[in-house]
């Protein structure tokens, strides 16, 4: 038998961290935390394309409530709550390892390196299963796309490609992980773990990297500050999939609209 009832999964960036500064935003991170701290029968993950050490930090800064699971860099890590502390879920790690299917993130870093307009990112921002660039604002964002697929050649069957935009300056963020991994099978994982039916599974996200998982059949909330283009294409992929009714798009931006749409599906 669950140990919960309910199963919220949020991204950080965007979602319950604003990205802006005033009382306002963090008066609704602190409803937010108020709400769900209430709410024991409530499992709390947050599924975040930060590494592990930032994640914590923005825990802190922003005094999110603390979650049961933490998945990091982009679904490519999870890590789990246990006597205080968070613990690296090691099966999760073998399936990382797995899904690669004996592709090195050195090879396809060596690929997508042939690319000219790829910016690779900090080398923390680098993992054994993530290899992460970014994309000038000013340039073909769709070209240098196509041109990865070119160079990933026979590699391209056993990578994804996870890519967003910041909405705050049009920066691209793009991220190559293991075939079939992104946020999505994170979600997943954790969802077995807790032992929770689906339809018990809310999930809250702004960007192209929550996509995957807002399509994924779940209940979705999308932030009323996701960018519009994005909200576009998410309500053309669901009605494609049937699953229109699963996804609810907030007015309030940030935690806020996590807020609204918690109570629109009866969580919160």
């Amino acid at each position: 038998m669950a140990a919960w009832d309910f199963l919220l999964a949020c991204d950080m960036d965007g979602t319950v961290i604003p990205l802006e500064e005033g009382a306002g935003w963090e008066a609704d991170v602190s409803a937010f935390r108020e709400r769900v701290v209430a709410r024991p029968e409530l499992c709390l993950a947050y599924v975040t394309g930060r590494d592990f050490p930032l994640a914590l930090r923005g825990m802190e800064k922003h005094g999110l409530p603390r979650p049961v699971y933490l998945a990091c860099d982009v679904g490519t890590s999870v890590y789990i709550e246990q006597a205080g502390a968070y613990v690296l879920d090691g099966g999760y790690a073998r399936d990382m390892q797995e899904a690669w299917g004996g592709v090195s993130a050195g090879e396809v870093r060596e690929r997508a390196a042939r690319v000219a307009g790829f910016q690779l990112q900090r080398e923390d921002r680098q993992t054994p299963f993530k290899v992460s660039y970014e994309l000038s604002p000013s340039a073909d964002h769709g070209a240098l796309l196509r041109a990865l697929e070119h160079r990933l050649g026979d590699l391209r069957d056993r990578v994804r490609v996870v890519y967003s935009v910041q909405a705050s300056d049009g920066l691209g963020l793009l991220d190559l992980l293991p075939a079939g991994v992104a946020k999505d099978f994170a979600v997943r994982h954790i969802l077995r773990d807790t032992g929770l039916d689906p339809d018990r599974l809310v999930y809250a996200g702004d960007s192209g990297n929550d996509a995957a998982a807002m399509l994924a059949g779940f209940k979705g909330i999308v932030v009323g500050n996701a960018p519009e283009a994005l909200k576009r294409d998410l309500r053309r992929d669901a009605a494609r999939r049937g699953i229109s009714d699963r996804l609810y798009f907030a007015q309030a931006p940030y935690a806020g609209g996590v807020l609204e749409g918690c109570h629109h599906f009866g969580l919160l």
